[in-house]
């Protein structure tokens, strides 16, 4: 069975992208080495949704996922960038099916951020390897939506300090109810708070 695995950039303040959908911030960052090889060594395939696979050409750099089997995600039709892309238009849970019962690799949802949260939300996602960079774009996309349920707590299995201060999160995710802490006393509280 596959692992379903987010390997995605952020601003700061959550952003994975600029107000127009751009990915020139993280030029700074390019030389940071995030373990990238490694990662997409054991990939067996990527899934992304239409804007990330429209978005590919303009980053001037090939085509970055040689021999690996490519799903976009969308509701209609169009003409792929690649020969092995294909497009998935049977929905979100028979994707969800579809990916567990691949055997060639992990499969990384490699955005955008709308795609990244319904993942979430379907409680499809495993791991997320979230890369901070210390800079705050204000606007933009957000994989994780206040408004989309499904993920109820993420265990920390490492945290790595890379170059310029971006900083690598490597979460595993856990789609079981977290029990809810008991309420401080009043006491307690107000000698924290120095009332």
């Amino acid at each position: 069975m596959a692992v379903i695995r987010g390997y995605i950039a952020a601003s700061l303040d959550g952003c994975v992208a600029d107000a127009n959908g751009g990915l020139g911030w993280l030029a700074p960052y390019a030389a940071a080495d995030a373990g990238y090889r490694d990662f997409i060594d054991r990939v067996g395939t990527v899934v992304m949704g239409r804007r990330t696979h429209d978005q590919i050409p303009s980053l001037g750099i090939g085509w970055p996922y040689a021999g690996k089997r490519v799903l976009v995600v969308t509701s209609g039709r169009g003409a792929s960038v690649h020969p092995r892309t294909r497009f998935w238009t049977d929905g979100l849970p028979a994707l969800v099916d579809h990916l567990r019962g691949l055997d060639d690799g992990d499969v990384w949802v490699a955005g955008g951020a709308t795609l990244l949260a319904a993942m979430i939300q379907a409680r499809a996602l495993d791991r997320l390897e979230l890369f901070v960079a210390p800079l705050l774009l204000g606007e933009g996309p957000r994989p994780f939506p206040a408004s989309a349920p499904g993920l109820k707590a993420m265990t920390l299995n490492r945290v790595e300090t890379l170059e310029r201060g971006m900083v690598r999160l490597d979460y595993g995710l856990d789609y079981r109810p977290v029990r809810k802490p008991p309420a401080w006393p009043r006491p307690a509280l107000a000698a924290i708070s120095g009332a």
